[in-house]
């Protein structure tokens, strides 16, 4: 379904919504001190200090997260709660919007636009890369974080790895990736042959394959991949780089956060802006020490419409 047709049948749900809200604003009283008002959300009120319908709605259910089990981006902490900087970042926008998150469900990554779809979750904080073909998919927020990407290799590099050239050059070398995750056009897009490209549902079944011998490198973000060798033995990380076209044009990998609902991402994309230019995802997400600042500032710096 094209996203014009998904928005005007949202546009009608959330209608039916408001119009019942209304007959319950009516009915509880006019006085009453929260009926259809808050304290002051900030960019999700008119002049007035009124909430958008879609924003109240949300207030009123709580949301669910949508997360890969990829660390550090999103996934399950000891705690039980989601963690890593996409839940953080909405967490933190969510909360200045006066929403709560009910849940996380963890899926593959692969499956992820069609859980959101199905409305199995309200948002996808996975650290999900902004490209076209999701774009016309989902609606995205603005990017919070750009970074290189790597391939983790066995510890001392004994295949010479540093590129997805540097595997279109050795046909004896296989790379791991993960279904769904931009790294299966990007092995593609290098012009990696078929037969040295390994499929994996997830991130950990990739892992335990290097470490078996059976692949030679896993690709991933320079954050997933730095964070895996960090945590095993016998696994290095090669230094980040940015995937290329095939004309040669690089490619800039940025994430961001994703919707079925465009008025949800329109006013959450309002606070995350703000976040933006106040410093604070650049302090949400450098908390993870696989991220830099300037990972953030080259975000910063670009919209959805840039990436989409």
């Amino acid at each position: 379904m094209r996203n014009s047709e998904r928005s005007l049948r949202r546009r009608g749900r959330t209608t039916a919504v408001a119009l019942a809200a209304g007959l319950l604003l009516a009915a509880c009283g006019a006085g009453d001190d929260d009926a259809g008002t808050t304290a002051d959300v900030d960019g999700n009120g008119d002049a007035d200090g009124e909430v958008s319908e879609v924003v109240a709605r949300y207030q009123e259910s709580g949301v669910t997260l949508g997360v890969a089990n990829e660390v550090p981006f999103g996934s399950i902490g000891e705690d039980g709660q989601p963690t890593g900087i996409g839940p953080d970042v909405a967490r933190a926008v969510l909360d200045e919007m006066g929403i709560a998150i009910n849940d996380a469900q963890v899926v593959e990554f692969g499956e992820l636009i069609g859980g959101l779809q199905a409305g199995q979750f309200d948002i996808i904080t996975a650290g999900m890369y902004i490209t076209p073909d999701r774009a016309a998919q989902v609606f995205f927020s603005d990017p919070d974080y750009c970074v290189a990407e790597s391939l983790a290799v066995p510890a001392g590099n004994p295949d010479g790895i540093e590129d997805y050239q540097s595997i279109v050059d050795n046909p004896d070398v296989t790379v791991a990736v993960a279904t769904g995750t931009v790294e299966v056009d990007y092995v593609e897009q290098a012009g990696v042959p078929d037969d040295q490209v390994a499929t994996f549902g997830d991130i950990e079944s990739m892992y335990r394959a290097l470490e078996a011998g059976e692949v030679d490198a896993v690709t991933g973000t320079l954050a997933t991949v730095q964070t895996q060798a960090n945590a095993r033995d016998g696994i290095d990380a090669v230094e980040g780089f940015f995937p290329v076209t095939e004309d040669g044009e690089e490619i800039l990998p940025c994430g961001g956060h994703a919707f079925d609902d465009e008025e949800f991402r329109d006013a959450f994309n309002e606070v995350l802006n703000r976040f933006r230019d106040d410093g604070t995802t650049t302090e949400i997400i450098t908390a993870y020490e696989d991220f830099t600042e300037e990972d953030v500032a080259k975000a910063n710096e670009l919209t959805v419409d840039d990436l989409s």
